[in-house]
């Protein structure tokens, strides 16, 4: 009896077999398509497990990103891809938010192409416009390259003409809440993007911006400078200034009668401004001296209100350097300023110029245009920086300084020098006669809004002018893998510094 019971049994399994076998290959598919997901990565394979609810929230993301980077494709075709995912009607909302989340993260995204995608996420509603903002954050944070680079490809994004004023607000906002630009390049920002926009109304919106998203109000007051020096005319400049300091006062009024003493000290700064307008308009005082004593009250009233203490606010400690003894008349830095470690490009400045900035050119220098060099020039027979205007005591203190021409000839001359690699950086090693060594790296220039030149070519500035007239061309150290030599260019061009100190 035993023995038919087992029989039967076995039939039974036996008959049942195909239903198991067509279980499993009905599921196979799907188990199939996760395994190739997660080891392929294809772009259209990872929209689809995410809209099939295989892969979620970070998991999606990161896949997803991930597949936009290895997409073997151009610029453009990798764009229409991720907006078609967009304007699909069979896309789930989770698999669109995860689409634009990995394009803002993605490094082989322009943050052109970024925000071309985040205004098609608008127009299809998948996005709200206040959240545009937040979104160019992480595109921002994601950026690549240097400080330059990213104020670079800001700027330009700005700089579109096919750039909604919303989406330029947005790229403002989004840049001054960065966690990961300086103070610096969000003022070069602000700059840059007065000079983008068309008008009036639109620039103001963009001072406005700034202050709504600077935290301390010294920044605050600093963003209103930056706006102001970049507006073309003075009449829009000194309506700007006070219309910036309404705003400003606006805001922290919101915050309560904790800040009475900071929003006095605001009332009457816009009253002695309102004043020296007052005076211009009359025909009582010069235009250009008035808005000099405009940037004084401000820079006073910075003074005074601080981060928001209501008095004055400390020195910043200045950022510590080290420096190597080659044997030389000065001794030299590890680094470039700007730079953590000695391979690092560092910030680039103008000559006389102790502000980073996004345009490097004739029209945003500091000390005039090729045709009217208002310092440095043959007038006031200036041969080197002062220190107010030498960038490595600014941002060091004394007693560094940027090093003159017959510094560099020095180290020219006097050391042995040999090109090489630094943690894959091309550049120089530069060996003294006790030895020691520094590492300066080809870390090229920037011109307008472009990097050139970068791991080929050196240029440092030195602190000393040219003998070429109208003081229009400062030297330089200029090296190649070839040639090492002091040579001199137009004062505009944005250079690395190497300080140096007794």
């Amino acid at each position: 009896m035993k023995r038919i019971k087992s029989i039967l049994f076995a039939i039974a399994m036996l008959l049942a077999t195909p239903a198991f076998f067509t279980s499993c290959q009905e599921d196979a598919p799907e188990i199939n398509y996760t395994m190739n997901v997660s080891v392929i990565n294809d772009f259209t394979k990872v929209v689809e497990a995410i809209n099939n609810g295989f892969l979620k929230n970070e998991e999606a993301i990161k896949k997803l990103t991930e597949a936009i980077d290895k997409m073997n494709a151009d610029q453009q075709t990798k764009l229409q891809a991720i907006i078609d995912v967009l304007t699909s009607v069979n896309a789930t909302l989770e698999t669109k938010l995860a689409a634009i989340e990995a394009a803002m993260k993605a490094q082989t995204l322009t943050l052109e192409s970024k925000l071309t995608l985040l205004e098609t996420a608008i127009k299809n509603q998948t996005l709200k416009q206040e959240e545009l903002a937040g979104k160019l954050i992480t595109a921002i944070e994601n950026l690549q390259g240097d400080m330059q680079e990213k104020i670079a490809a800001i700027a330009e994004a700005i700089n579109n003409v096919n750039t909604t004023l919303q989406s330029k607000l947005a790229l403002i906002e989004g840049a001054i809440t960065a966690q990961t630009l300086s103070l610096e390049a969000k003022l070069a920002l602000i700059e840059a993007a007065i000079k983008a926009l068309p008008d009036y109304s639109s620039q103001l919106a963009a001072i406005q911006t700034a202050i709504e998203n600077l935290p301390d109000y010294g920044d605050k007051i600093a963003a209103i400078e930056a706006a102001i020096k970049a507006m073309p005319n003075y009449s829009d400049k000194f309506d700007a200034v006070v219309a910036a300091l309404n705003a400003m006062k606006t805001q922290i009024e919101a915050l309560g009668t904790g800040q009475a003493d900071i929003v006095t000290a605001i009332n009457n700064t816009t009253a002695a401004i309102n004043s020296l307008i007052a005076a211009v308009n009359s025909g009582n005082a010069d235009t250009a001296a008035a808005l000099a004593q405009i940037i004084q009250k401000l820079e006073e009233l910075k003074e005074k209100i601080g981060n928001g203490g209501g008095g004055v606010t400390p020195p910043t400690p200045q950022p510590t350097m080290e420096y190597v003894d080659l044997g030389l008349s000065v001794k030299w830095a590890t680094c470039n300023l700007g730079a953590t470690k000695p391979s690092d490009y560092g910030h680039y400045y103008a000559w006389g110029e102790t502000m980073v900035k996004a345009d490097y050119s004739w029209n945003t220098y500091k000390w005039g245009t090729k045709s009217n060099i208002t310092k440095y020039n043959d007038s006031d027979s200036k041969t080197v920086l002062d220190p107010e205007d030498d960038v490595a005591t600014a941002k060091l203190g004394t007693p560094w300084r940027m090093p003159t021409a017959e510094e560099i000839k020095e180290l020219i001359g006097v050391c042995t020098w040999k090109w090489t690699k630094k943690n894959g950086v091309a550049g120089y090693e530069v060996k003294g006669t006790n030895g020691n060594v520094i590492f300066l790296p080809a870390a090229g220039c920037r011109e307008g809004f472009e990097s050139q030149d970068i791991r080929t070519i050196g240029y440092y500035w030195s602190s000393s002018l040219s003998d070429v007239p109208g003081g229009v061309c400062a030297r330089y150290l200029f090296f190649n893998s070839n040639d090492q030599n002091r040579i001199f260019v137009d004062r505009y061009k944005g250079f690395p510094i190497r300080p140096v100190r007794q």
